[in-house]
């Protein structure tokens, strides 16, 4: 039997379901450990998409609002995600960012994290408020589409007034939300609608470029880098 609260984080980014579930038998306090980057358990199993995992870490009691609800974008940024983004939010991992705490912030959050198109043009002919509200974490709802590469939210947000340029309360800009997880369409749009390369986001005050030169070997980055090499050229 492992006691290393670390290797939960390994069944779980591996899909080691049995392993998990022996762990959490042994001790189900693990369930919720952080691991050295401060990831649950479930973060890894709905960034990995290992969506019975991750039932069976609900199922066990994780907590789905911890760390600000986190575990929402790391299972939304995957590409063909959404059944694990859904199940997420049926067990109220909305929660943390739901505000005010009513109906309709709910109803919308919901469909932008799940990139109903239809829906979210919906509540949005009935309430435009709703395209720049702020949520319980500081985030526009076109940080999360960027976040999660629905360019098609993302431009629907866009047509609604939403803010190509507005930064969360992290100071993170939705230029920043979309490049940093690897979304070259959703840049390509932003880049086309003013989104401005240049404006500096982080901590210790780096542009979009300055972040994707520190990972030189990702595709998913060098690729957006260009684009943004040929935006500043044609500008």
């Amino acid at each position: 039997m492992m006691s290393d609260t670390s290797t939960i984080h390994d069944a779980c980014r591996r899909g080691d379901i049995d392993a998990v579930r022996e762990m959490i038998a042994a001790d189900p306090a693990v369930v919720d450990a952080d691991d050295e980057y401060e990831w649950r358990p479930i973060f890894h199993a709905g960034l990995w998409r290992h969506e019975d995992i991750v039932r069976l870490l609900i199922e066990a009691g994780a907590d789905l609002s911890a760390h600000d609800g986190y575990v929402l974008h790391y299972a939304g940024e995957v590409p063909n995600n959404k059944n694990i983004v859904s199940l997420l939010i049926q067990y109220g991992a909305l929660d943390p960012h739901v505000r005010p705490a009513d109906d309709l912030s709910r109803q919308f959050l919901g469909a932008v994290f799940l990139a109903d198109i239809a829906r979210v043009q919906a509540l949005l002919n009935r309430h435009p408020h709703l395209a720049t509200a702020v949520d319980g974490r500081g985030d526009q709802p076109v940080h999360h589409a960027a976040r999660n590469g629905d360019t098609e939210v993302v431009r629907l947000l866009i047509a609604h007034g939403a803010d190509v340029n507005v930064t969360n309360d992290r100071g993170h800009t939705v230029l920043y939300c979309a490049g940093g997880h690897g979304h070259l369409d959703t840049v390509t749009l932003l880049l086309e609608n003013g989104a401005d390369p240049d404006a500096e986001f982080t901590e210790d005050n780096k542009t979009l470029m300055e972040w994707l030169a520190q990972f030189p070997e990702d595709t998913r980055f060098t690729r957006i880098a260009e684009v943004l090499r040929q935006h500043a050229a044609a500008s």
